[in-house]
């Protein structure tokens, strides 16, 4: 009897492994989004397709939109999105005058490698910078990243560190990778296919190598002074919750501005008409970066 229990137990066990496995996969292969505007509405975009060699192995597709300055802005995509997410921003900010680079994070769009939460992708985007400060038509003095969700978090984790990104906004970033995922152990039986629970999480940081308790921009956004950051977050906001961007505020040292966009939902500022899109964030470039400045000849 005692026999028969043990291999019920170690079937059982096995069973959830497995699932886990399944969940871990598609949460470091999450896929890639779509959105409600595409290339076809932005044709004053026109794009220079790259190639970025990541350090970390992965090869990132990116566009380069050339503006009337050198002065150059990143925009990072959130988790299980592609750089057509930040189409609207981009316009936004190549009307007003700056070269933009956009990329698809590891694991999506175009790009190779697997999902780590922030992990790999900050050193992707010190890659990215890396790239750009070879580019003669970009000024890597007044380079500048904008990120979203994730994309948020993974900027100020590359600033804290890479010292040529002059400027960051943060859009719905998290604190805390744990916050975002928010891992549960009682998931693991209740919604064992759910690829944040507390076992997929730990098998996807086994899987990639990565430690999610090192993914903690509040620890070193403080290291980004005296270099401005400017925090935006909808008060809507259920899948990233705003105290988010309020901690991360906290914690970081002047120069430092943080907005709370009214009844704004996850996904709703970086959208055409969002907050992300309005001349605040252009302005706030514009004192950091000098976008006055005319192209050199």
């Amino acid at each position: 009897m005692l026999v028969l229990l043990l291999i019920l137990i170690l079937l059982v066990l096995g069973a959830v492994f497995g699932v886990g496995w399944e969940a871990s996969g598609r949460a470091i292969h999450p896929g890639s989004g779509t959105y409600e505007w595409q290339r076809s509405d932005y044709p004053e975009l026109e794009a220079v397709d790259v190639l970025v060699e990541s350090s970390t192995g992965a090869t990132l597709a990116g566009r380069l939109f050339g503006g009337r300055t050198k002065a150059t802005i990143v925009l990072v995509h959130g988790y299980g999105g592609n750089q057509d997410e930040m189409l609207p921003v981009a316009a936004r900010l190549h009307e007003g005058g700056y070269t933009v680079f956009t990329y698809d994070q590891r694991g999506c769009g175009r790009s190779t490698g697997e999902v780590t939460f922030g992990a790999r992708e900050q050193d992707d985007l010190i890659s990215v910078v890396d790239h750009l400060a070879s580019r003669p038509d970009v000024d890597v003095e007044r380079l500048g990243a904008f990120g979203f969700s994730m994309g948020g978090a993974t900027a100020l984790l590359a600033a804290a560190r890479e010292s040529r990104i002059k400027a960051v906004v943060a859009d719905s970033a998290w604190s805390d990778v744990r916050h975002w995922l928010r891992p549960s152990v009682g998931a693991v039986f209740t919604h064992p296919r759910d690829r944040f629970n507390a076992l997929s999480l730990k098998l996807a940081g086994l899987r990639t190598g990565i430690d999610l308790d090192d993914l903690r921009p509040v620890e070193v956004i403080a290291r980004v002074s005296p270099r401005p950051i400017l925090m935006l977050h909808g008060t809507a906001d259920e899948v990233v919750v705003p105290t988010e961007s309020e901690r991360n505020y906290g914690a970081a040292s002047e120069p430092k501005e943080l907005v709370l966009v009214p009844d704004a939902g996850h996904g709703d500022t970086i959208a055409p008409g969002g907050a992300s899109t309005d001349e605040r964030v252009r302005e706030f470039f514009d004192r950091a970066l000098d976008v006055t400045k005319p192209v050199a000849a």
